[in-house]
C-alpha cells in the first residue's frame, strides 16, 4: 500500500466477514475473531476513519436482470484520443464501466449484455470507429456479482 496503510489479520478477518454479508452481526464477527463485541467496533471505525473501508453496498447479480453476458472490453485508441473515447463509450447503455487504462490497452470496460450476439455488434461498433486500433473482449463465466457504487446503473 502506498499510503503506509497496514491491515493486521484480525481487521482482514473482519473485512472478509463483512465483504461475505455487509449485514453480519457485529457480535458474529467477533465471536469468530475471539474478540469482544466492542473491539470489533473500534476496529471498523478506525479502518472507515483512516479510509480502509468506506460504507457498505449491495451486489448485483446481472443475470437476474436478464443479462447473460457480462464481459471486459481492452481498446486500443491513439494516445491524444484516449479520454475522447471513453467519454463515447460510456454512452453506451450497456456499458457499465470505463476507464483509461495504461499497459496494453489504453481503455478498459465492462459492459452488461443480453447475449453473444449483443456483445459482438458492441465490439463491431466500438470497433467501426475510426480512432480506435483495436478491440480485445473477454466473456466472464463464473462470478457475475457486481457492485453498483462502481459504475453508472442503467434502468433502462
Amino acid at each position: 500500500m502506498s499510503s503506509g496503510k497496514k491491515i493486521d489479520e484480525m481487521n482482514e478477518k473482519i473485512i472478509r466477514a463483512l465483504q461475505k454479508d455487509a449485514r453480519t452481526n457485529f457480535s458474529e464477527v467477533a465471536k469468530n475473531c475471539g474478540v469482544s463485541l466492542d473491539t470489533i467496533i473500534k476496529r471498523l471505525n478506525r479502518m472507515k476513519m483512516s479510509g480502509i473501508v468506506r460504507g457498505t453496498t449491495v451486489l448485483l447479480d446481472p443475470r437476474s436482470l436478464g443479462f447473460d453476458c457480462l464481459a471486459s472490453l481492452e481498446i486500443d485508441v491513439e494516445y491524444p484520443h484516449v479520454i475522447e473515447m471513453v467519454e463515447a463509450i460510456r454512452t453506451r447503455p450497456e456499458v457499465i464501466f470505463c476507464t483509461p487504462s495504461m499497459g496494453r490497452h489504453s481503455i478498459f470496460a465492462i459492459a452488461f449484455l443480453k447475449n453473444v450476439d449483443k456483445l459482438n455488434q458492441l465490439k463491431e461498433s466500438i470497433k467501426g470507429n475510426p480512432l480506435v486500433r483495436g478491440v480485445n473482449t473477454s466473456i466472464w463465466v463464473d462470478e457475475f456479482l457486481s457492485c453498483p457504487e462502481n459504475f453508472e446503473f442503467k434502468t433502462a
